[in-house]
């Protein structure tokens, strides 16, 4: 399955969307405006919105010959992924989010690295729709690479990767437990796990848009640490290593150091509070699980 260059039939692109009414618009252009020449298809799956998408859906449907839309009131976005992969009538799948924006050879670069490997990730450009509040919190990292936060195995982010549909098979799915956080780091290092290579397609390009307001920021940075003592309590016998003492006790030196900017100016404040959430994050994700990931 591996270093083998293969022919490619019809490419499937899912997208969760939940209240993306805003956002959905700018990436469904960017999809119309790929390179990409061969037959391709757009699966949106909206889960649960209380704004306008599914009325929105229903307009892009007549605009965008390739579009289907599935609709369920089930929340997560793994379920989301699930539902859109069951549907998906491609050999190859490709995942990205509704508020971000693809650039024209992202399909291209993704389907091209997929001919050789079962599942790959490709980059993020982290400065085009984001303000400074934003790259504040979350401070733009080298694209050129697969995201490496734990120091186990590397995995790409959910907005921005694509894999075999026989692998999604394989593997069972996305686990749909996860929310919050972990989502896409779990699958992808199951399958690696699992003997699946994961290669890096530094030419698929996605805009990456965080959140832009401190409360959004922080809710977010929350999930992410609550989910991290999940994923050691999930793979700590496959050896992902645990969360060396010293490095938290910087950090919340850190934050009381730093204490001052909750009155400060907001890029700062959400900065501190970014970082404050996914902290105590850590510490009820380490009570919750019952592993200390701290």
């Amino acid at each position: 399955m591996n270093g083998t260059r293969r022919p490619v039939g019809l490419v499937s692109v899912v997208i969760p969307a939940r209240n993306a009414e805003t956002t959905l618009p700018a990436q469904l252009e960017a999809l119309c405006a790929q390179t990409y020449p061969d037959p391709w298809e757009v699966i949106v799956v909206e889960n649960g919105s209380s704004d306008g998408t599914r009325a929105l859906l229903r307009r892009w449907e007549g605009r965008m010959p390739r579009l289907r839309v599935t609709v369920t009131d089930a929340p997560g976005v793994n379920h989301a992924r699930n539902l859109g992969c069951r549907r998906a009538g491609g050999e190859f799948v490709l995942l990205c989010d509704a508020d971000d924006v693809a650039a024209p050879g992202w399909v291209t670069g993704l389907v091209d690295a997929l001919r050789t490997d079962p599942a790959v990730g490709g980059a993020l450009e982290r400065r085009l729709l984001n303000g400074t509040v934003a790259l504040a919190a979350r401070p733009p990292k080298k694209s050129a690479a697969l995201l490496d936060t734990f120091g186990f195995l590397p995995y790409p982010a959910g907005a921005n990767c694509g894999f075999h549909k026989e692998l999604w098979h394989q593997l069972g799915g996305f686990d749909e437990s996860y929310q919050g956080g972990g989502d896409d780091t779990e699958f992808f290092w199951r399958a690696q796990l699992a003997g699946y290579r994961l290669a890096f397609a530094p030419h698929a390009v996605m805009h990456y848009r965080h959140r832009g307001d401190t409360r959004t920021i922080a809710r977010q940075s929350y999930g992410y640490g609550r989910s991290h003592p999940r994923l050691y309590r999930d793979f700590a016998a496959h050896g992902m290593p645990p969360a060396r003492p010293g490095d938290a006790a910087r950090a919340w030196w850190a934050l009381l150091l730093h204490s001052p900017d909750l009155l400060g100016p907001t890029d700062r404040r959400a900065a501190l509070l970014a970082q404050l959430a996914l902290r105590t994050g850590r510490v009820v994700g380490s009570a919750r699980h019952r592993r200390c990931y701290l």
